[in-house]
């Protein structure tokens, strides 16, 4: 799953990209000989009545369009015949600008309409109720309480505990030595602003969930879900499922999934009686009409020598429907991939600073691990997930190093204020020192990976 899921986002956000270039190309009358998904050794290809050849290559981790240049002909496919109007190099400055900035720009039209899709399809996420906060945390310093529903962050509002943890992670890479107010309201009505102060530094960034710990915040949880089940162990013999809820064990409430595992790991072995409920896997917050029942667990040793049971658990929190008008999905859509990109050059302007661990770069490896995750959750998940990536490829072509789409931009801009473009021997210089930054950028993110992954 993680594997095909992994390439089959690269291919696609691959494809999105270069398929801005070829349009744009296509658009102005430049002719292209070939595009590519992958490199290396052509695996499949197929050329087309215009003489561009469409290769599917053995490394699929990018893709190339390559376009009709008079300087280093390449024939094409069909035999069609490119002469020098149809070269890159002879159109104007705007036009080879715009066929440069198509593929990012095809980057953000694809997040766009996926955040929409997934804005009108609506879905359950966790309501902004929150759990008792750890007393020495920063939400319990600042006096926040159980059951406290979380109106704004920090003047913006929130309809879901998603759009909250989704605001204090944009605003601690957009500010980290700040703090954010919460507007909450009590069980009694009653509103009050609180302030939290971001504890430990950028550097300890790594997610937002782990950073939404650190601080104290939680959605609050009236069961404990089931989140998947062992084969054969004690919860798959007694009947159990991925999306049941437990409510009580041996005869105690369980509001907490560490209540559950406490009451396991005490039980020393003698059967545990279960009170759940069924939920409709894949649609938290909907509930099947069906009564309570109950279940005897006999507790097994496991590996770490404490009492389990073979499943895996997770809070059941109160889930709020997230729906939108065509018009609100617009606004939706607009909005995050705009605070989607602003937040991706904000985090690498803070690595370049020094502000932001340069461990925060994920590789191929994190991205693979992501992309498994998200597939397994669902498609909106995994849309969710392609919408995020592609707007990281978009930003980060962007960026003025030669080698990537921002590099030849900023030639046109160089070449714009001379009248007259650079000498070849300097754009060569360039691309050397921009295949050095790629390369460079690439074995950080692969360390990353490695450590990550392998490290203590």
């Amino acid at each position: 799953m993680t594997i095909l899921s992994f390439l089959f986002a690269i291919a696609l956000l691959v494809f999105v990209h270069e398929m801005g270039h070829y349009l744009a190309a296509r658009s102005v009358g430049v002719g292209v000989v070939r595009f590519s998904i992958g490199f290396g050794p052509v695996l499949f290809s197929r050329a087309d009545r215009r003489g561009c050849e469409w290769a599917v290559c053995a490394l699929p981790l990018g893709g190339y369009v390559k376009m009709w240049d008079t300087s280093a002909p390449e024939e094409p496919q069909s035999g069609t015949f490119f002469g020098e109007k149809d070269s890159f190099h002879s159109k104007s400055l705007a036009q080879r600008a715009w066929i440069v900035s198509a593929g990012p720009l095809a980057n953000f039209i694809f997040a766009f309409f996926a955040f929409w899709a997934l804005a009108q399809n609506g879905r359950w996420e966790p309501a902004t109720e929150l759990a008792a906060p750890a007393v020495e945390s920063v939400a319990g310093q600042a006096g926040l309480r159980e059951g406290d529903r979380v109106a704004e962050v920090s003047g913006r509002s929130v309809q879901s505990f998603n759009e909250v943890r989704w605001q204090v992670f944009r605003q601690l890479i957009a500010s980290p030595s700040e703090s954010i107010s919460l507007t909450v309201i009590d069980a009694n009505g009653s509103t009050r602003t609180v302030p939290l102060v971001f504890a430990n530094g950028p550097e300890g960034i790594t997610s937002p969930d782990q950073r939404m710990a650190t601080l104290g915040l939680s959605p609050r949880s009236f069961g404990v879900r089931v989140t998947g089940v062992q084969p054969d162990g004690p919860a798959a013999k007694a009947g159990l499922a991925e999306g049941m809820v437990v409510l009580s064990a041996a005869g105690q409430t369980v509001l907490r999934p560490q209540d559950l595992v406490t009451l396991v790991r005490a039980s020393g072995g003698a059967p545990v009686e279960l009170l759940l409920v069924d939920t409709i896997a894949g649609s938290p917050g909907e509930e099947r009409p069906a009564s309570e029942r109950r279940v005897t667990i006999s507790p097994v040793i496991g590996p770490s020598g404490q009492y389990i049971i073979g499943m895996g658990v997770g809070v059941q929190p109160r889930f709020v429907r997230q729906d939108a008008s065509a018009m609100e999905s617009v606004a939706r859509a607009v909005t995050r991939t705009y605070e989607i990109s602003l937040l991706s050059i904000q985090a690498l302007y803070r690595m370049v600073t020094g502000e932001l661990s340069w461990r925060q770069l994920n590789g191929p490896v994190a991205i693979a691990e992501a992309a498994g995750q998200s597939a397994s959750i669902g498609w909106t998940a995994f849309l969710s997930f392609l919408a995020l990536v592609s707007v990281s490829i978009g930003v980060l072509n962007l960026l003025p190093i030669p080698m990537l789409d921002g590099g030849h931009l900023l030639y046109y801009c160089v070449e714009f204020v001379r009248g007259r473009p650079l000498s070849d021997r300097i754009q060569q210089a360039g691309q050397r020192i921009g295949l050095a930054m790629v390369l460079g950028l690439t074995g950080l993110a692969l360390f990353n990976d490695f450590t990550r992954f392998f490290g203590p």
